[in-house]
Order: structure tokens, then sequence, then C-alpha cells
């Protein structure tokens, strides 16, 4: 479970740094890569698709901070799971300013070759502030 847990903050730690080599070290680089980011066209299939979006994205961006707050982790055989709510801040270029508490949730697999977890699908949300009905 450390090592699940030091990869996904790995990868916060890259977007503060606006290190999109660095972040990109710990996506798995293949076909069955799933990712979805907070807008509504972001759905990349595969790492072909995945791979330059960091790049262009922190062009954009000043200052990105990305802090955890119920980083939670299970492991299972050779696949592994995570979510957390952590905040983020950020700063584009353009001098506007972003904080929103976020939802993330992360597959991993075992990458024997590199001998450490990779993510095979990523998925970063706002979640809804109000509740649509009462259960």
């Amino acid at each position: 479970m450390a090592e699940v847990r030091k990869t996904m903050l790995g990868i916060y730690h890259a977007f503060e740094k606006l290190d999109a080599k660095l972040l990109d070290e710990n996506f798995s680089h293949t076909d069955d890569l799933l990712a979805f980011g907070t807008d509504w066209d972001e759905k990349f299939a595969g790492w072909k698709q995945y791979r330059d979006i960091h790049s262009v994205q922190f062009k954009a961006v000043k200052s990105f901070r990305f802090a955890s707050r119920e980083l939670e982790v299970h492991v299972g055989d050779g696949l592994a799971w995570a979510a957390d709510r952590p905040q983020w801040e950020i700063e584009t270029k353009a001098g506007e300013r972003l904080q929103s508490d976020m939802r993330v949730t992360a597959v991993l697999r075992w990458d024997v070759k590199k001998g450490r977890w990779l993510v095979v699908q990523w998925h970063v949300s706002l979640g809804l502030k109000e509740r649509l009905h009462e259960y």
C-alpha cells in the first residue's frame, strides 16, 4: 500500500512542479490507459491520446497546489485502486485563480518491467456541492 500511496502523492507533486515528464512517468504508456479530466471533453483512451495533454495544459499555468486530504488506497492481486478528495489551487498565466475541492480516483497495475505501480485508469472531477435529493 505504501508504494501505491507514493505513486499517488508523486502525481500530486509533479502537478505542483508543473513537470509533465515527471507526471507522465506515473502512468502506463499502453493502449488500455483510460483517463478523464475535469472538462467534459477530456476523455483520453490510450497513451497516444493522453501523452501530450499535460505539456499543453502546463503551458497555461503559473502555479498549481494539489493537497491530499483523504487518500485511501487498496491493493489486490496485481491491481490497486485509490480515491482521494484533494483540494487544488490553480493560477493561470492569464491571472485566473481557481480553488476547488476535487475527487480523484485511480486504478493502478503493477508494472513488472519498471518494478512499480502505474496508473491505468485516472478520473478527476468536481462533485456537486448540493444534493439533488435526500436519502
